[in-house]
């Protein structure tokens, strides 16, 4: 099973404006179509999103490069959930992290932070049956990556959730330049959806179109609330 994730936000608890951390799992179901699907909202939309472009993320020596969705505004981030949410090819799973229900301590190391609550999100979608037993491919945007943390989260999921009992598959993590994986891009976009979901009250309508059409299965919260 491939995973493609990304991230919106920081983790901090001293900022009261960045009140959550999103991370974003894309799980496709039909990785062609997803990729039909990408390519031709790239295409029906290049002109729209060059203009929206004022910080060269997307867009490198006038040739498309990549999706950021901290480059859309309203209205593209309305037309890209319609667009791919008309038919099925993946799934979204959100990890919400609430900044200031962290103590200092655990913020200190914002690496390990990221680590924990992946390995407890993962646990909760593969107990629950939302992620099937099988091997794990996790993909993400190489930032995410620090040198001495390189090859930790790989070990510690498979030290945790492999030998743990949790699943029966393995795990393997690679990280990517975004500009190189199409999916990662599409986490991207999402990721920055929800955050701003969060942050301004907008996007009820496409949060909602994304569960009524089965696309969003779930949202992790951290801490949990009880």
């Amino acid at each position: 099973m491939n995973i493609y994730i990304d991230e919106s936000g920081s983790i901090n608890n001293t900022f009261t404006e960045k009140r959550d951390f999103i991370i974003t799992l894309v799980v496709p179901t039909d990785k062609k179509q997803l990729e039909r699907t990408y390519k031709r909202f790239v295409s029906s939309n290049h002109d729209d999103l060059k203009k929206l472009d004022k910080n060269n993320k997307m867009f490198l020596n006038d040739k498309f490069n990549e999706l950021k969705g901290s480059q859309f505004n309203k209205p593209m981030k309305q037309k890209f959930v319609q667009f791919f949410a008309k038919k099925k090819h993946f799934e979204i799973y959100y990890i919400r992290i609430i900044n200031c229900k962290l103590s200092d301590d655990f913020c200190r190391n914002t690496a390990r932070v990221f680590n924990y609550v992946m390995r407890l999100a993962l646990q909760y979608l593969i107990k629950n049956n939302f992620l099937e037993q099988e091997d794990f491919h996790l993909q993400l945007d190489e930032r995410n990556e620090k040198t001495e943390t390189k090859h930790f989260l790989e070990n510690y999921l498979n030290t945790e959730l492999a030998l743990g009992g949790t699943t029966r598959g393995k795990f393997t993590v690679n990280y990517f330049d975004s500009s190189n994986n199409k999916f990662i891009q599409v986490a991207d976009v999402f990721s920055n959806l929800f955050y701003s979901h969060l942050l301004t009250g907008a996007y009820n309508d496409e949060i909602q179109l994304l569960k009524d059409n089965d696309i969003l299965k779930f949202i992790f919260v951290f801490p949990p609330e009880y």
